[in-house]
């Protein structure tokens, strides 16, 4: 076993290994078989029988709902790594209006390993090979050794003490008899058995990676993933896309518009620009008709350019189905932290905070990218 030294506020832990990315497929030929099973039991109705899905699964229905994706490679399932695809089985998609139901309770760790086994099956091997080089390895345990909030032994002492806030999430660290403990947006560790509780960064002094942070920049690709390219604004990259980012916007907000006027030159640079809607101040703020409008449009791309150059007065009323991404957007925003616009989101799940001249934005998102 591999020491390591950690630092926790000005606590000194060592324990734990590491553990490495595999370039190679990591699944057995038992766990694909496995899979298969449990896929055409429980997953095979929604993303069909070999997770291609249905043929129209980018057109909304009737309620502005998108069908599920496929999981064969040809969606955008590979954009997330192990953990995340483990979590997204366990947990479903309701907490940001989706539709995926949890399967926590039916399926153990072991088949949701094997389900994952069996759609990564159907991803070619470039893809899978873009898949395994994209994500580092994770100092944190994986999906497998979460321990949920429900259990109260734990998470007692610390329920009496901040009453009736939510406990989002509690998941075993590497380190012996540390818990990291999710609570909104920020993260508190339990120790002895949960009597005691830290807040801060905990740091792997050996590598110099922050795992607080890391759990914070995966909390923040799981919320922005599920959300497609069918329910944002988006200004693809010209030619080959070399990065993407992420942007909460808002049409009030004058950063936003400056931002926006500089989409073109990210753009040119290979970079498609993802806008989620975040209006600030909710349903009683500036911007929060005009996003409704801006989603509503035929054209969303030139509607969102008018907004922000405050040519709003042709956009078309804010009562379509579509218009419902406004108030999920804000929740989203509010689930990770966001506290203004524009937030830019890389594509690790890194946050920066307000507006970023494109020339120093570029270099920044495509160091992410490489």
């Amino acid at each position: 076993m591999k020491t390591q030294i950690f630092l926790f506020a000005a606590l000194l832990l060592v324990a734990g290994h590491s553990f490495a990315a595999e370039k190679e497929r990591w699944y057995s030929d038992e766990q694909l078989l496995r899979g298969e099973q449990l896929f055409r039991q429980n997953c095979a109705a929604c993303h069909g029988q070999n997770a291609e899905a249905t043929p129209d699964w980018k057109k909304t229905d009737a309620n502005g709902n998108y069908p599920p994706p496929p999981l064969n490679g040809t969606a955008h399932a590979w954009h997330h790594d192990m953990d995340l695809l483990r979590r997204t089985v366990r947990e479903g998609g309701a907490k940001l209006g989706g539709q995926m139901p949890a399967f926590e309770g039916i399926l153990g760790a072991e088949d949701i390993d094997s389900v994952i086994a069996f759609f990564q099956s159907k991803w070619p091997d470039d893809l899978y090979q873009r898949w395994s080089g994209r994500f580092e390895a994770s100092d944190l345990p994986s999906l497998n050794d979460i321990v949920v909030a429900a259990k109260k032994p734990l998470t007692r002492l610390l329920r009496q003490r901040i009453g009736n806030v939510k406990i989002d999430d509690v998941q075993e660290t590497s380190l012996e008899n540390v818990w990291q403990v999710q609570i909104g947006n920020r993260y508190v560790y339990l120790l002895d058995d949960g009597n005691y509780a830290m807040m801060g960064d905990l740091i792997n002094l050996e590598t110099g990676r922050n795992l607080t942070e890391q759990s914070r920049r995966a909390g923040v690709v799981e919320t922005i993933s599920q959300f497609s390219d069918e329910d944002l604004v988006v200004f693809a990259a010209k030619g080959e896309t070399r990065a993407i980012l992420t942007v909460f916007t808002d049409t009030s907000c004058p950063y936003c518009q400056k931002l926006h006027s500089e989409v073109k030159q990210l753009q040119q640079a290979g970079i498609t620009v993802r806008y989620l809607p975040y209006a600030r101040g909710g349903a009683k703020g500036p911007g929060y008709q005009t996003l409704k409008s801006v989603w509503c449009a035929g054209d969303r791309n030139k509607a969102m350019t008018d907004a922000k150059n405050q040519r709003a007065e042709g956009l078309p009323p804010g009562d379509c189905a579509q218009s419902a991404m406004i108030d999920r957007g804000y929740r989203a925003g509010n689930q990770i932290g966001i506290r203004g616009t524009p937030a830019l989101i890389k594509s690790n799940g890194e946050k920066i905070e307000g507006y970023v001249p494109y020339r120093e934005l570029i270099p920044q998102l495509l160091r992410v990218a490489e």
